[in-house]
């Protein structure tokens, strides 16, 4: 059975789609890394550290065999730092029990770490054209205003919902490029205020089009409620040098990274005056860092390290830590 949508929104694709690295140049290996930078990133951000990464890991031998400092390092102001890490996780797997080949089933992608439903079927369906749907945010907004679906977008029974009609309306002989079709319109023409319809390839399909519930559809998401985080952390210098902390593997926030030492790591350190306040976010957590010059007590816990000013930025991954030192 034909759907109406195929040959419209493919035809729009074709003459409209990004002209991407990762689209201009396919391959697996440079499919999964573009699909992992891009989880909760935009794609303008997301295009210079692609280039650079691959630059220096420009094959999954080459991932598997870096270091994890080495490849936090290119990381460095992504975020969501378990996906540099899942990767070369993933990298060494791939090697070990796949001869370095990136396997092309969802059931196999997805016992890599870092890889999910979306991710398993984004890879599958783009890099090796396997008829595999996917959903993520543009795919829900677009199915729900073309449906006329309801609900919270974010609960499992609209998501699962979403799934069910990415699998019936997938096109089965450009699964890749139906996938990112979808994405696509989602991300610049169907888009969350004031959507496009003019410019849409599919408005004559579209139930929230033909019943002006554009704006309506999909409904609100039950808002989550920042939290509020207060942290001291001290800026000593000492010869040229600044004081670096470990974070351990069980913080909470950026776990394994170095950053500066906070109050609650050293004790007996004697607080000075404030030096900066620094405001970041990580997910829904609304954090502030008051930057404090002090006394350092000794001898100096296993997990501090004085490291030369000018070289700071090879350690400190995190953009918090770095506009503190900053």
């Amino acid at each position: 059975m034909n759907n109406p949508l195929h040959k419209p929104l493919l035809r729009w694709y074709d003459k409209h789609r990004r002209k991407l690295p990762w689209r201009e140049k396919k391959s697996p290996y440079r499919t999964w890394i573009s699909e992992m930078m891009l989880q909760q990133t935009q794609v303008a951000t997301v295009i210079p550290y692609f280039e650079r990464f691959l630059k220096r890991f420009p094959t999954v031998k080459d991932l598997a065999k870096a270091s994890e400092p080495a490849v936090l390092k290119l990381w460095a102001g992504l975020g969501y730092y378990s996906r540099a890490r899942n990767l070369r996780k993933a990298a060494k797997i791939i090697v070990a029990q796949h001869k370095g080949v990136i396997p092309s089933d969802v059931d196999s992608l997805r016992a890599l770490p870092g890889i999910g439903r979306y991710s398993a079927g984004a890879i599958s369906s783009i890099a090796f054209e396997e008829p595999n749907e996917l959903v993520d945010g543009n795919v829900i907004r677009v199915f729900a205003r073309l449906f006329g679906l309801r609900g919270d977008p974010k609960k499992p029974a609209t998501q699962e919902k979403v799934w069910g009609l990415a699998a019936e309306s997938l096109q089965r002989k450009r699964p890749g490029d139906w996938n990112q079709a979808l994405m696509e319109l989602g991300a610049r023409v169907c888009i969350p205020d004031s959507p496009l319809c003019g410019d849409c390839p599919v408005s004559k399909s579209c139930f929230a089009f033909k019943n002006n519930l554009q704006e309506s559809l999909p409904e609100p998401t039950a808002s989550r409620t920042s939290i509020t985080l207060t942290w001291t952390a001290i800026l000593a210098r000492e010869s040229g040098k600044v004081l670096l902390w470990k974070r351990s593997k069980d913080e909470r926030f950026l776990p394994g990274h170095w950053a500066l030492p906070e109050r609650r790591h050293l004790k007996g350190v004697r607080l000075g005056k404030t030096i900066k306040t620094v405001k970041h976010s990580i997910t829904h957590h609304r954090i502030t860092v008051h930057v404090c010059e002090g006394k350092i007590p000794t001898p100096l816990p296993d997990a501090a390290r004085w490291v030369p000013s000018g070289k700071t930025k090879d350690r400190l991954v995190s953009s918090l830590w770095r506009k503190a030192v900053a």
